[in-house]
C-alpha cells in the first residue's frame, strides 16, 4: 500500500492540510446527514443512538484517515500513541490535566455554579471517546506530520488552530458558533489554548496517550 520511498516533508505537510480540510467538510456532511436521519429514525433522537452515530462517524471520518496519515508520514501508529514511557505519560498527562481541571473548578466555584457529576452517554463521549479520537487525529496525525516540515512552535500553533476549526461545524449546527467565538472562556480561545497545551504535553512525554489523559481529565472537570 505504501511505497518504500518516503514522501518529502513538504508533501507530507500538504497532504496533512488536505486531510484536515477533508475532515471539516466530511464532518459538516455528517451533521447534515444526522439532521436528515432524525426526521425518519427515532433511535437517533435518543442519547444512546446519538452517541452510537457520532462514534461511528468519528471512527470512519477521523480515526481511519488519521491512521493512514500517520503511516503515510513514515511513522508507526503504536509508537505515535505510546512512544514514551508509561511514567512520562502519566506525569505529563495526569499532572497537566489536573492543573487545567482545578482552574476550571475554581472558576465555577467563584461564579457560584453547582459542581456535580451526571454520568450519561454525553459524559462518556466527552471523557473517553472524544479525547481518544481528537488526540489521535490532531496531536498524533496532524502535529506529528507537520513537525516533519516545521519546528514545534509553528507546527503546534497550526495544529491548535486546525483543532479549533474542527469544532466549527458542530457549533454551527448547534447554534452556538457566535457565542463560542466571542466568549473569553469555554469558547474558541479556550479550545485553541487547550489544543496548544495538549501538543506540548505530547511533545514532552513523546506519547499521544499523555495528551489523551490530559484532554480526558480536562473534559471530566468541565462536565462537573
Amino acid at each position: 500500500m505504501f511505497s518504500d520511498r518516503m514522501p518529502s516533508s513538504s508533501r507530507i505537510a500538504r497532504v496533512c492540510l488536505a486531510f484536515v480540510a477533508a475532515l471539516c467538510l466530511s464532518w459538516t456532511m455528517a451533521w447534515l446527514l444526522a439532521q436528515a436521519l432524525m426526521a425518519h429514525c427515532g433511535w437517533l433522537t435518543t442519547n444512546g443512538g446519538r452517541t452510537g452515530y457520532w462514534t461511528a462517524m468519528k471512527v470512519l471520518l477521523w480515526v481511519l484517515p488519521s491512521v493512514f496519515l500517520i503511516r503515510y508520514s513514515g511513522r508507526s501508529v503504536r509508537e505515535t500513541i505510546c512512544g514514551g514511557s508509561i511514567r512520562s505519560a502519566l506525569v505529563w498527562g495526569v499532572g497537566v490535566g489536573l492543573l487545567i481541571g482545578m482552574e476550571t473548578i475554581g472558576r465555577k466555584c467563584l461564579s457560584g455554579r453547582d459542581v456535580s457529576i451526571n454520568v450519561s452517554w454525553g459524559f462518556l463521549n466527552a471523557t473517553v471517546i472524544a479525547p481518544i479520537v481528537e488526540e489521535l487525529t490532531f496531536r498524533g496525525a496532524v502535529l506529528g506530520s507537520l513537525m516533519q516540515r516545521y519546528r514545534f512552535s509553528t507546527a503546534n500553533t497550526a495544529t491548535a488552530f486546525l483543532f479549533l476549526c474542527s469544532h466549527f461545524p458542530g457549533w454551527c449546527f448547534q447554534g452556538t458558533l457566535r457565542d463560542n467565538l466571542v466568549q473569553p472562556f469555554g469558547g474558541a480561545v479556550s479550545v485553541f489554548l487547550l489544543g496548544w497545551v495538549f501538543g506540548y504535553v505530547v511533545l514532552k512525554s513523546k506519547s499521544v496517550a499523555a495528551g489523551v489523559l490530559a484532554h480526558s481529565i480536562n473534559n471530566l472537570f468541565s462536565q462537573l
